[in-house]
C-alpha cells in the first residue's frame, strides 16, 4: 500500500494471488457500502452524497443530537442523524425520495416512521418532554425511556399525538378518521399519547367520546405525577 498525493491510498495487487485480490476487493466494497449507509460517503460523483453534504446538521441540529446521544440506542441515534439531514433537504425543497428510501431500507422496522416524526419536529419537542417528565423519578431507567420512544415510533400508523398545537376539533377528527381507517385495514387498536397536564386532560375528553361505544374497549395508562397518558382504543 502507498499513500499518494492528496491523501489517496494506492494498493498494488500485482503480487497478490487471485484469491487474495478477490478477498481484498470484497473488503473494500463492504467498507464503501458501510460508509454510504452511515451517511458519511464522500464521493463527489454521488448525487446522494451531494445532498448529504449540502444538508449536514447545523448548530441547532448538533445541539439536538447531543441531547439524544446517550438517550437512544446507537442504531436509533444514527437513524435520527440521517433523518435530520433528510429534514434539512426537505426544508430546502430538495427531492428527498432517494434519501428517505435509503433510510427506510437500512432501518426497515422504524426508519420511515422516524423520518416522518423528525420532519414534524417530534424529537425537538415531544420526546424531549417525555424524557424530562421521567428523569426525576427515583426508579428512572434510561431503558424504560428508550422502550417508550421505540414503541411510539414503531406504532406511528395507529397513534394519535395529543398536543396543544392542534385544536380539540382537529384531534377529535384525527381520532375518528384513524379509527375508521383502522377498522377496515388496520390492527384493531388505536393509541393516544399525551404529555403534560393539558394534554392529559384533552386525551381524557377524547376518550369520553367513545365511553359508550360497545364495540370499543378503552385501556388507560396514566401517571399524573409524570403527567403522561397512553390510552388504547381496542375494537
Amino acid at each position: 500500500m502507498e499513500l499518494k498525493e492528496g491523501g489517496k491510498l494506492s494498493i498494488d495487487l500485482s503480487k497478490a494471488t487471485e484469491e487474495e485480490q478477490r478477498s481484498l476487493k470484497e473488503k473494500i466494497l463492504d467498507l464503501s457500502v458501510q460508509k454510504q449507509e452511515e451517511v458519511f460517503l464522500i464521493d463527489d460523483s454521488s448525487q446522494t452524497t451531494q445532498k448529504i453534504k449540502q444538508n449536514l446538521p447545523d448548530d441547532n441540529d448538533e445541539s439536538l443530537l447531543k441531547f439524544y446521544k446517550d438517550k437512544l440506542k446507537p442504531e436509533w441515534y444514527k437513524a435520527l442523524e440521517a433523518s435530520i439531514i433528510l429534514r434539512n433537504a426537505f426544508k430546502k425543497g430538495h427531492d428527498i425520495t432517494e434519501l428517505k428510501r435509503d433510510i427506510s431500507r437500512r432501518y426497515p422496522l422504524f426508519g420511515n416512521n422516524l423520518c416522518n416524526l423528525t420532519t414534524e419536529r417530534y424529537f425537538d419537542d415531544h420526546f424531549k418532554k417525555l424524557y424530562e417528565s421521567m428523569i426525576d423519578e427515583e426508579d428512572f431507567d434510561i431503558l424504560i425511556y428508550q422502550r417508550k420512544v421505540e414503541k411510539i415510533i414503531t406504532s406511528l400508523p395507529y397513534t394519535v399525538f395529543v398536543t396543544r398545537h392542534k385544536t380539540y376539533d382537529q384531534l377529535s377528527g384525527e381520532v375518528a378518521f384513524k379509527l375508521e381507517k383502522l377498522k377496515r385495514y388496520g390492527t384493531g387498536r388505536l393509541l393516544l399519547h399525551g404529555i403534560g397536564r393539558e394534554n392529559v386532560s384533552t386525551t381524557l375528553n377524547l376518550l369520553g367520546e367513545y365511553k359508550t361505544e360497545r364495540t370499543i374497549t378503552i385501556q388507560e395508562e396514566i401517571n399524573f405525577k409524570e403527567t403522561i397518558i397512553t390510552a388504547t382504543l381496542i375494537f
